[in-house]
């Protein structure tokens, strides 16, 4: 007896045949009986509740399908696979959600896991070109262009690799660690933040990895240095570098307490350093003890090597500046107030004559080179009964010796050239002060034949031919010009100490200044300009001033 196939039980019965004991039989245990049949080991066809376990087979090729190949009218779908109801209704679900066709074909828009209802909110959407969304909301779907897109905050308790870029395509870019901020970045800025204003914490950049500690810049509430708390190097070191740094040296001979700024030049705590001995090395500080100080260190010839700066030029706190070969600002002023006297003042050497040069330059002038030595009281023809008064100048063959009494001497005296001649006298000490009274008296009254023969003071303007030709010798002139296009103003003769002021009013045009025809400088819209004729006919630029119009 044995369980047989329905084609073959059927043979057993064909119209004519006779079935034997052993094919009843079979017919018997080839059917299930009601008395060993277990509903619950079969799934129904429809309906019904499953109370066992769903297995395939470790060998199966089946799967679980829902086949919508046969549809004939065009519609959405939402079709759950699995959904967990309790008495309070849907809890959890897991399907998919599209489109299908009138002749079966299937368009899926997502499928899903998580939430009570497709068009919910699902723990997990996916899409038919693998993108995934976390945390998606009513409709949403992974964003094209990402493979993950998660909809809200990420909690990752394990390493996180990029084998591409981070990035945000809106908002704010935002690592951080326990609140506070790393690294930040907008629209506008990058910000990168450490822990606290710790001096022993900040932001640590380690060229050679993040272990290792040698050439790192540190970036904390002590400032920004190299590991060796001195350089902060910039360029090629030796080639062509520069450098920061700052030193705590105290004194004005030494490197002091203040900032620099160098060109191959560094610093070891105690002494300046030159990386490319074949160079000079250049440095400016603001120090505490050396003020404004621009400094140079000749060559060493050796890289490395300790260095002394030379001190070039240097700023005092109340600004005078000292220079190492050129004096300083209080001598220039001091020359500056002497006025225009070029080429008109040498040294002056009384301890080591030497023989002068020819002189040449005209009376206002003192003699070119050094003066030759003073009259001694051993000298002939001396009129004086002790030394000091008279003085010589010229060369040591033809000599002209004048000049100068001894203090208290009511005289002047002279000597011919050869210096062989009789000592004449040239003055006395009231025929001077005769001669200068006089000539104080002259200057005085030649001042009202200038007003009555020449007006002191003049006004042009400068009309629609945008041209005006200056030829005056008026003391004070002022010039105005108020023409729609550029204008020009031509001084063709100047004359000693005059004061001319040339004004453009126009918004918009310029006027040109020339000197003799030769282009001076331009006078620029609503400013006004001064210049000066000095004795000796120079013209001095005094510069341009905002005109102001009050009415």
């Amino acid at each position: 007896m044995a369980k047989k196939t329905i084609a073959a039980l059927k043979e057993y019965f064909r119209a004519g045949k006779r079935p034997t004991e052993s094919q009843f039989s079979d017919l018997i245990d080839s059917y299930v009986h009601m008395d060993a049949f277990n509903p619950n080991a079969y799934l129904p066809l429809s309906g019904g509740k499953m109370s066992g376990v769903l297995s395939l087979g470790s060998s199966s090729a089946t799967w679980i399908s829902r086949d919508l190949s046969d549809i004939s009218v065009n519609s959405n779908f939402a079709r759950y696979f699995t959904k967990l109801t309790g008495s309070n209704g849907d809890i959890d679900s897991f399907g998919y959600y599209g489109a299908v066709t009138n002749t079966g074909s299937v368009t899926m828009s997502w499928g899903f896991i998580g939430g009570s209802t497709y068009n919910g909110k699902n723990a997990i959407r996916w899409t038919s070109d693998q993108r995934v969304v976390i945390g998606a909301s009513a409709s949403v779907i992974p964003t094209a262009g990402y493979a993950l897109d998660v909809m809200g905050s990420t909690y990752i308790r394990g390493n996180v690799t990029f084998a591409g870029g981070l990035n945000t395509y809106q908002g704010v870019l935002q690592v951080q660690h326990l609140s506070v901020n790393k690294l930040r970045a907008d629209n506008a800025n990058t910000i990168l933040s450490g822990a606290s204003n710790s001096g022993t914490s900040g932001i640590f950049l380690r060229p050679a990895g993040d272990t290792v500690t040698t050439n790192q810049i540190i970036i904390n509430a002590n400032g920004t240095q190299y590991v060796d708390n001195y350089n902060l190097l910039f360029g090629s070191q030796p080639s062509t570098g520069a450098s920061i740094f700052h030193t705590n040296v105290s004194g004005s001979n030494t490197p002091g307490y203040g900032i620099w700024m160098a060109h191959n030049l560094q610093f070891n705590g105690t002494d300046f350093i030159q990386p490319r001995g074949t160079l000079n090395s250049l440095a400016f500080t603001v120090n505490n003890h050396k003020g404004f100080s621009f400094n140079k260190a000749n060559t060493s010839t050796t890289n490395g090597s300790v260095v002394s700066l030379i001190e070039l030029v240097k700023i005092s706190g109340t600004g005078v500046i000292s220079t190492l070969n050129n004096g300083s600002s209080e001598q220039w002023n001091t020359a500056y107030g002497w006025g225009n006297h070029a080429g008109k003042y040498v040294p002056i050497n009384h301890a080591t004559p030497v023989s002068a040069l020819p002189y040449q330059n005209d009376m206002l002038a003192v003699p070119v080179g050094t003066y030759v030595a003073a009259v001694s009281s051993g000298s002939p023809n001396l009129p004086f009964t002790q030394a000091g008064g008279l003085i010589s100048f010229g060369n040591t063959a033809v000599s002209t010796r004048l000049l100068g009494a001894r203090d208290n001497s009511d005289n002047l005296w002279f000597q011919s050239g050869d210096g062989k001649g009789a000592w004449r006298q040239l003055a006395s000490r009231d025929w001077v002060i005769t001669q200068l009274a006089s000539a104080s008296k002259a200057t005085m009254s030649s001042a009202p034949a200038r007003e009555t023969n020449i007006p002191i003071k003049k006004e042009y303007e400068i009309d629609s031919a945008f041209y005006l030709e200056l030829n005056d010798e008026t003391e004070f002139i002022t010039v105005t010009g108020n023409q729609p296009s550029d204008m020009i103003c031509n001084i063709t003769e100047v004359y000693s100490q005059q004061n001319i002021k040339i004004i453009n009013l126009s918004t918009s045009s310029l006027i040109k200044l020339q000197i003799k025809g030769s282009s001076a400088v331009v006078i620029e819209p609503m400013k006004y300009m001064k210049i000066y004729i000095t004795g000796n006919v120079k013209v001095i630029n005094l510069g341009q001033f905002a005109v102001e119009v009050l009415a």
